[in-house]
């Protein structure tokens, strides 16, 4: 049997990667020229672009049309554990978040959302969608969905400006304790893409999820779409300890 060979595009990738590194170019500085590049690493220009789309849409580099690449902005990294709010999760790295309010409505919960909510079909849930922007950057759209049984009057929120979860906490006196998240990938429609400023078709992180209290009692569903090239998720694995 053949042995596996990488791609010379994964050649490539890897050529880019150490070059950054050994160069110590940081976040905004130029790569020197696509042809220059070629040369210096013996490719076709095709291999050397389908290389550097790789590492733009995983957010290492960025470009500028028809004149070179340079190095994208460090990406945000957030743990799949971290139960923390947006608000606080982007405060402790020292930036500013806002949001957009998109729409807030009162809606009938389906089956489907009354069974993940563990509330009776038809009971008023609140939906909320918001456009979240990190130092006036879209980075990603949230749609929570909460149980208003639980939470009755908590739609006379100012939601632009205040943290779902300080709410929550600070006027129901509930605090998050679990959740669960299935991460996925997705792609911009028109609508998403003008919100977050991206091309259309452009790949995003799908997040789904809900949060519950220490009785496991539903405080909300969460659904994101979040730009891959801004937000990178990370876990830790541990062995479990044999009995």
């Amino acid at each position: 049997m053949d042995s596996y060979q990488s791609r010379p595009r994964d050649k490539i990738v890897e050529q880019i990667e150490c070059y950054i590194i050994e160069h110590n170019l940081k976040p905004g500085d130029s790569l020197p020229s696509e042809r220059q590049l070629c040369e210096l690493w013996d490719c076709n220009r095709m291999t050397f672009r389908a290389a550097a789309k790789r590492l733009i849409t995983e957010g290492v580099l960025n470009s500028i049309p028809l004149k070179n690449y340079y190095v994208a902005p460090d990406k945000l990294e957030r743990y799949l554990q971290d139960l923390t709010s947006l608000t606080e999760f982007i405060q402790v790295q020292g930036l500013k978040l806002s949001n957009r309010l998109i729409s807030q409505s009162i809606i009938p919960a389906g089956r489907k959302t009354a069974q993940q909510l563990r509330i009776p079909e038809k009971s008023d849930v609140l939906e909320l969608i918001r456009l979240r922007l990190v130092e006036e950057e879209p980075i990603s759209i949230d749609t929570s969905l909460i149980p208003l049984t639980r939470f009755r009057g908590i739609e006379t929120n100012d939601f632009e400006h205040a943290s779902l979860y300080a709410v929550i906490e600070q006027v129901f006196h509930i605090v998050p304790d679990h959740g669960s998240e299935e991460i996925s990938i997705t792609y911009a429609d028109e609508d998403e893409a003008k919100l977050l400023q991206i091309n259309e078709g452009e790949a995003l992180f799908y997040l789904k999820g809900a949060t519950y209290d220490k009785n496991d009692e539903s405080l909300e569903i969460i659904k994101s779409v979040i730009r891959t090239d801004r937000i990178r998720f990370a876990g830790e694995l541990r062995k479990e300890k044999e009995q």
